[in-house]
C-alpha cells in the first residue's frame, strides 16, 4: 500500500515537472495563442474579403444594370448617327389638333419633308438640342410645378432626367466633346447659367446675376470650351448683351454693344467652326438677324496694335420685318454653314403663330418650311 502510494507521487510529481517546463519555455504558450488567433483573423480576414466582394459584386451589378439600362446615353457609337446630320429637330403641339395642348419633339428636313414625331415622355418637351454625334438630344421638360433637364436617344428609345432638386432648370446646349450641358438655372427665382457633366453628375453655378437682371439662352461653341449667352440687365436704358464664358465661369469677352445702347444683343447661335456667332438684334428697330465675327474679336485681345482687325464683321443679314416676317428666337446654323433657322411668324399667312423659317447665310431665300395653322412650332436645333 505505501509503495502504490510512492508510485502515484512520483507520477504527478513528474507530470507537475512536465507541464512546469513547457510553462518555461519561451513564447511556447503564447506562440500558440498567436496560431490560434492568427487562424481566426484569417478567418476573419476571408470572411471580410468575401463579404466586400459579395458588396462589390452588388454595387457592380447595380451599376452594370443602370449603364446597360442607359448606354446609348452615356456611350454613343463610334462615328455618331450621321443620318441624323442636316435634320432640324424642334418642339410643337401634335399636328393632329388645332387645340392647346402638350408638346412634342419632331424632326424635319430644311426643305420641309419628312416631317416625324420622336417621342413624347412628359408635358411639354421643349428646348431641344442635338448632342455634336447627333445620337443624342437633351431637352426641358414641364414636371407640373417645375421644369428639369433631360436627355434621351435620338430614336427615343432611352430617356433619363439629368438634373433636379429646387427650382426650373431650362435651355441645355452641349459642349463639343458632349460630357457637359449647359443651361439655365432658376436660383432663387433668378435665371442663371450653371453646367453639369452628364456622367459625374458634378454642377456648377457660372453666374450670378440678382435682382431683375437675368441670364438666358446659352449657346456652347461646337469646337471650344465657350459658352454665349444673353445678359439682361435691369439698369434703364441698357438692352441685352452676349456674353462668353468658359465652363468654369471665367469670362471671355463681352460682344461689343449696339451703337443704340437700348438695342438688343440676344439669341447667340455658332457657325459650324467657331468663328462667328449669329443673333438677334433690333439695333435697326425690328427684330432681324445678325452676326459679328468672333474670331476676330478673340484675335484682337492678343494682337499687337498693328495687327488687330477694324473691321469685326458686325452686320445685319436680313431684312425681315420688310418681308412680312417677324424673327422671334434661336437663330441655328446648318451644319454645312450654308443656312440659318429660326422660330419666327409670317404676319401675312400667320398673324399669331409660330413657324421654322430658314434663310441663306447672306440673309436672302426667306423660307416658311413648316406653314402650321396652329400656334405652335418653336426652338430649333440644326
Amino acid at each position: 500500500m505505501k509503495k502504490s502510494i510512492i508510485i502515484i507521487s512520483v507520477i504527478t510529481l513528474i507530470i507537475l515537472v512536465s507541464f512546469s517546463v513547457s510553462a518555461c519555455i519561451p513564447g511556447k504558450v503564447s506562440d500558440d495563442i498567436k496560431d490560434k488567433g492568427q487562424t481566426v483573423a484569417n478567418a476573419s480576414e476571408e470572411s471580410n474579403q468575401n463579404t466586400k466582394m459579395d458588396e462589390e459584386e452588388t454595387q457592380n451589378d447595380i451599376a452594370s444594370e443602370d449603364e446597360s439600362e442607359f448606354d446609348m446615353l452615356y456611350n454613343p457609337p463610334e462615328g455618331g448617327s450621321p443620318e441624323n446630320i442636316g435634320k432640324i429637330i424642334f418642339c410643337s403641339e401634335s399636328e393632329e389638333t388645332e387645340e392647346n395642348g402638350d408638346y412634342y419633339l419632331y424632326t424635319i428636313n430644311p426643305d420641309g419633308s419628312n416631317m416625324t414625331k420622336l417621342a413624347f415622355f412628359d408635358n411639354w418637351m421643349w428646348h431641344p438640342v442635338w448632342s455634336p454625334e447627333y445620337s443624342r438630344i437633351a431637352y426641358s421638360a414641364n414636371l407640373g410645378d417645375t421644369e428639369k433637364i433631360f436627355i434621351m436617344t435620338a430614336d427615343g428609345s432611352e430617356n433619363k432626367q439629368l438634373t433636379f432638386g429646387e427650382g426650373r432648370d431650362k435651355f441645355p446646349t452641349w459642349s463639343p466633346d458632349g460630357k457637359l450641358i449647359a443651361y439655365i438655372s432658376y436660383i432663387d427665382g433668378t435665371p442663371n447659367l450653371s453646367v453639369i457633366d452628364i456622367y459625374s453628375k458634378n454642377q456648377k453655378q457660372l453666374t450670378f446675376v440678382e435682382g431683375e437682371d437675368t441670364a438666358v439662352w446659352p449657346s456652347y461653341s461646337p469646337v471650344e470650351d465657350a459658352i454665349a449667352y444673353t445678359y439682361n440687365s435691369s439698369e434703364e436704358g441698357v438692352g441685352a448683351r452676349i456674353i462668353v464664358v468658359r465652363s468654369d465661369g471665367t469670362e471671355i469677352i463681352e460682344l461689343p454693344a449696339p451703337d443704340n445702347p437700348e438695342a438688343h444683343f440676344s439669341h447667340p447661335g455658332w457657325s459650324p467652326d467657331g468663328k462667328v456667332i449669329y443673333f438677334l438684334s433690333n439695333q435697326s428697330h425690328h427684330t432681324e438677324v445678325w452676326k459679328i465675327d468672333y474670331y476676330k474679336i478673340i484675335h484682337n485681345l492678343t494682337a499687337s496694335e498693328d495687327d488687330k482687325y477694324d473691321d469685326l464683321g458686325l452686320m445685319q443679314l436680313t431684312d425681315l420685318y420688310g418681308n412680312g416676317v417677324a424673327a422671334d428666337y434661336r437663330p441655328r446654323v446648318s451644319p454645312d454653314g450654308n443656312k440659318i433657322v429660326f422660330c419666327g411668324g409670317c404676319a401675312e399667312e400667320q398673324p399669331s403663330g409660330f413657324n421654322l423659317i430658314t434663310i441663306n447665310i447672306d440673309g436672302t431665300d426667306i423660307t416658311n418650311i413648316t406653314d402650321f395653322t396652329i400656334d405652335a412650332c418653336e426652338w430649333p436645333d440644326w
